[in-house]
């Protein structure tokens, strides 16, 4: 019974389950398909059991498994199947019409940079569903708000990221319950609900950050909400695509990362009691902190992952521990199919845990030569989690970190002490501000460290670099070759070790003896792959980084040569004629009610401190309605249709005057999407004084599209994926 035991049997139903649900997730072949999986499973198991069919292809062990395995995944297929419920017909039968409804906040409102997030639960003629609504983030709403509202019902849509990836948008806010939007409708609270629990814990996180606010100032009270709470929506666009840059996004992520931290900080501060005491508070205040945080779905799960990685950890059991990492993604999958395709927040903490608890330990033998075991941990945990996922993060975003490794070195040694020092100025800032002012000061220089740190390797020119086209095939390719080396490669080289004992004096050269000819040869020029690897992997990187310097030293010539033909002058601009009868003229404005206005005291040194839009972007719903309707187009317009386009953007110093306003078109193109590359280029060029900002302020206002015609797609591109957007959905 060599190939039968209870774990083989585990295995086999688990990742049957997994690619069942994974198949039932983009195929529906009907539930007669389920039937035929269990009718697949049922035949083998029949053959085993039969006195004469025992042996009959395969032996009976291999069988069972067999079965097994196609009984998960009609399991599988059948679990997804129950979950696929189709969109209620009341809310179908009303989409892209006007329609007037009531119901609940059931999740704590979403901040964002320009507006606010709501997801409420609506019961309509005996049917239930959620609307995400965007709303204005002055409006003061909370969780378990009872609203009524009404606006233009829609449903999500798929669209194309800056990478040239379609984002499955319709999934994504399906594995959530969200099955339609509205853009800005009138709200009004009805009274105040909701689970009295989650709205105390959410209640009491709101005065934990109030309080971190008062004593940090922003932008390092953001990112401090970000490490300790996951806070990470209100940042900028400039300062989010840093993160995405430098690869540190994931520090103000709720990740299984951040929690990580938190247990084992505890553990070392409570290492002088007995080690299982200390492992306990460690998985404790995992739980303790995810209910902190409201105990959002995506919490839980980096909860989950966070205690199976430290549980590994401190007790150096890999093999149970992976066994229970297999099915706590199991349970999982099984509470909500969902996400194991559409949740990339889970997958990717799924693979980091994987790498936590088996790479890391490989890699670590390679850093002994660091003296602190902390900091040798950090280093190994990055780099092996970085490997790992690296892969996925290609093909799911096509976007590729080159500064990654040393961007997280720089800053992740630094991390635990001031996620500590956060929770200290938090919680003593809920009971005296002067108290706190120490341990807040101590972690604002932090915070200031890390994001000028971030800062520094996200102005390299080559430290982000967009592969659009990075195939599934490969992917699937090379996470085949890790799980082989992980665990393939050391189940071989256990099988073919001849077995030691006092008779066998020379076991390595009876070891060499057994092993093929050609293995042998391969095992002589080990080295020199490794050298020819090496070789390889720096003239990959090279290459890289030249094309994509040149490229962007290309743009950068002919924007320049264009931008100084302008004489550096004082802005004048018209005066504002109309005021109703506007015209769009294409990708234009119609001058006359939109000739551009802008703060007359911005300057460089203001509007390029990371941030500055954030603190003078005040652009009112009633205003918006105003601008539209000057222009005759009705409010709110279909969802990526328009943007309420400020003619000179807030970091070229505009205004939010009405003069500075007009509903850009995103279609045809150039749109108010392709603006967005001029914007970001001439506040580039503006904060490395290469240009005026008067004369930036001149161009955008008068004609951004003779910027624009300079760029060749590369060009454009390579500014796109410097200065991606992350803010948007």
């Amino acid at each position: 019974m060599k190939n039968f035991s209870a774990a083989n049997l585990f295995y086999s139903l688990v990742f049957g389950f997994a690619i069942g649900i994974l198949f039932r997730s983009f195929f529906d072949l009907g539930s007669s398909f389920i039937l035929f999986l269990f009718f697949v499973a049922i035949i083998p198991l029949a053959f085993s059991l039969s006195r004469h069919g025992g042996d009959f292809l395969f032996n009976r062990d291999k069988k069972i498994i067999f079965s097994i395995f196609f009984l998960g995944a009609a399991l599988g297929v059948f679990r997804f199947h129950l979950a696929d419920t189709p969109a209620p017909e009341v809310f179908e039968s009303r989409v892209n019409q006007e329609v007037s409804l009531s119901g609940q906040v059931v999740d704590e409102p979403d901040a964002r940079e320009n507006n606010l997030k709501l997801t409420v639960l609506v019961l309509e003629g005996g049917q239930k569903t959620e609307i995400l609504l965007s709303a204005d983030i002055n409006g003061g709403y909370k969780y378990g708000d009872e609203i009524s509202f009404s606006g233009v019902l829609e449903k999500p849509e798929n669209f194309k990221t800056d990478q040239g990836k379609i984002f499955d948008y319709v999934n994504y806010l399906r594995k959530d319950g969200i099955l339609y939007l509205m853009k800005y409708p009138k709200i009004e609270i009805v009274s105040h609900g909701g689970n009295i629990i989650k709205r105390a814990l959410f209640s009491a996180k709101e005065k934990f950050l109030d309080k971190i606010g008062l004593i940090i100032p922003n932008p390092e009270s953001l990112l401090m909400g970000g490490l300790i709470l996951g806070e990470k929506s209100a940042f900028s666009q400039d300062l989010r695509q840093s993160f995405v840059n430098t690869g540190t996004i994931h520090i103000i992520a709720l990740s299984g990362y951040n929690v990580t931290i938190v247990a084992e900080w505890i553990m070392k501060i409570l290492s002088f009691l007995p080690k299982n005491f200390s492992i306990g508070a460690g998985v404790l205040s995992i739980f303790l902190f995810i209910i902190m945080t409201g105990g959002a779905s995506t919490a839980v799960r980096a909860g989950i992952m966070a205690a199976l990685a430290l549980l590994a950890r401190a007790t150096r059991r890999d093999y149970d521990i992976g066994r229970a990492l297999v099915l706590a993604g199991a349970l999982m999958i099984l509470l909500d199919p969902l996400i194991l395709a559409f949740d990339v927040s889970f997958q990717l903490s799924f693979l980091a845990t994987i790498a936590v608890i088996y790479i890391s330990p490989k890699v670590e033998k390679y850093f002994l030569w660091i003296k602190w075991k902390w900091f040798r941990d950090i280093v190994s945990i990055t780099i092996s989690a970085y490997i790992f996922v690296m892969p996925f993060i290609l093909y799911k975003m096509g976007n590729l970190s080159l500064v990654a490794l040393p961007a997280n070195i720089a800053v992740l040694p630094f991390i635990p002490l001031t996620m500590i020092l956060g929770f200290v100025t938090g919680f003593v800032g809920l009971a005296s501000s002067l108290l706190a002012f120490v341990p807040g000061q101590i972690s604002y220089f932090f915070l200031h460290y890390e994001l000028a740190a971030i800062g520094f390797f996200s102005r390299f020119s080559f430290s982000s670099i967009s592969l659009p086209s990075f195939p599934l095939l490969l992917t699937v390719l090379i996470y085949i070759f890790f799980f082989y080396k992980l665990f393939g490669w050391n189940t071989n080289q256990k099988e073919n070790k001849p077995a030691r004992n006092a008779s066998q004096s020379d076991a390595g050269g009876e070891q060499e003896k057994t092993q093929p000819p050609l293995f042998l040869e391969l095992k002589k020029f080990k080295h020199k792959f490794i050298a020819v690897g090496l070789m390889l992997g720096v003239v990959g990187f090279g290459s890289l980084y030249y094309f994509h310097y040149k490229s962007n030293l290309s743009a950068v010539n002919k924007l320049q040569a264009l931008l100084i033909d302008i004489p550096v002058k004082p802005l004048a601009l018209d005066p504002r004629t109309k005021l109703d009868g506007c015209i769009i003229n294409g990708p234009l404005p119609d001058h006359e009610c939109s000739p551009g206005a802008v703060f007359p005291d911005a300057t460089p040194e203001q509007i390029c401190v990371s941030g500055y839009t954030k603190t003078v972007r005040n652009v009112s719903i009633s205003l918006k309605r105003k601008v539209y309707r000057e222009y005759g187009i009705p409010y709110p317009p279909k969802t990526g249709s328009y943007e309420a386009d400020h003619i000179i953007p807030l970091e070229l110093g505009g205004s939010n005057d009405i003069a500075n306003l007009f509903p850009e078109a995103a279609e045809p193109q150039p749109g108010f999407k392709e603006k967005d590359v001029v914007e970001n280029y001439l506040h580039q060029e503006v904060c490395a004084y290469h240009v005026a900002l008067t004369v930036a302020q001149q161009q955008i206002a008068t004609d951004w599209l003779a910027v624009y015609d300079n760029l060749s797609p590369e060009e454009i591109l390579a500014l796109k994926q410097k200065y991606r957007s992350w803010a948007g959905n």
